[in-house]
């Protein structure tokens, strides 16, 4: 069974690491505009915003005045010992606010049971909110595994994961790891793309070198089929085509983008998943038939 959330939440955000450098406003008007549900903050964007004359209690309503609400919010950093520690307060001061579908977490420092520790105290800090651990092969928590593993030391219902496509696939993992196991701690999928580059290191691809699902090389509708194959409906999904080239277009383009290509992928990934569980077609991405969205035999 699925991640249960105790309250409705986002089926699709616009991810807050789409609005790096965007101004408070364009964030929500460009994620309303294209008609998404939801949008991701960082705590960054926040103070941005304060800067700009908007008091951190005015979110809320400018937030739902656009007719979206707020899906992740980022980023409490464990094991962080130094200056990070006050922004890490103010995101943990920011849930109540804001009041997020899921908090996120990483640890980029120190060791994986220092990180486990901190993480079960984040969640019983926030009982009421999902909190969220983001696997990253560069970080301390590496891998599927390493986030499973703190999920059940932390021991609480809303100790959860950040299922983030790149960083599955490039911490190697397999759509065959996709099972029920995992999904029931999926609190959100997080969908871009990238494609193989020579030379290019995970943490440069992954925070530079994204592009929109379906753009690149990742097998997004065999990993997105694989999920419906086994639940009714996808988990919350957001997207972050983080992109240096992508940040120098408007935000309303961007965001118009993401969601039809976006939309596109999970239709194909929805046919793909009907033909394998019907049994008569090879289920693949590579050769879909218009007609239908099957793959051909």
């Amino acid at each position: 069974m699925a991640f249960a959330y105790a309250r409705p939440t986002a089926p699709l955000s616009l991810g807050a690491i789409c609005f790096r450098d965007r101004p408070f406003p364009q964030i929500i008007a460009a994620a309303s505009a294209s008609g998404f549900p939801g949008i991701g903050l960082t705590v960054g964007q926040c103070v941005s915003a304060l800067e700009r004359g908007i008091a951190l209690e005015e979110l809320p309503k400018r937030i739902e005045d656009a007719g979206l609400k707020v899906a992740e919010l980022e980023l409490v950093r464990l094991c962080d010992d130094g200056p990070t520690r006050c922004a890490n307060g103010l995101v943990e001061d920011l849930v109540d606010i804001l009041e997020p579908d899921r908090l996120h977490t990483a640890a980029f420092t120190g060791e994986a049971a220092r990180a486990a520790d901190e993480f079960a105290a984040l969640c019983q800090r926030h009982p009421h909110t999902p909190v969220a651990v983001e696997f990253m092969p560069y970080s301390v928590v590496k891998n599927v595994e390493a986030a499973l593993s703190l999920v059940s030391h932390a021991g609480t219902d809303n100790a959860t994961i950040a299922l983030d496509i790149v960083h599955f696939f490039r911490s190697g993992g397999t759509i065959e790891q996709i099972d029920n196991q995992l999904l029931d701690h999926v609190a959100g999928v997080q969908l871009s793309d990238v494609s193989p580059r020579t030379g290019v290191e995970l943490a440069r691809e992954a925070r530079h070198l994204r592009t929109y699902p379906g753009r690149g090389n990742l097998d997004t509708v065999g990993f997105l089929a694989r999920i419906l194959l086994l639940e009714a409906s996808l988990p919350p999904i957001s997207v972050e085509p983080v992109s240096d080239a992508l940040e120098r277009l408007p935000l309303a383009v961007v965001s118009e983008e993401v969601i039809f290509t976006t939309m596109q992928t999970i239709a194909k990934a929805e046919s793909a998943a009907a033909c394998k569980a019907d049994g008569d077609h090879t289920f693949a991405h590579a050769a879909f038939d218009s007609s239908d969205g099957c793959a051909t035999p």
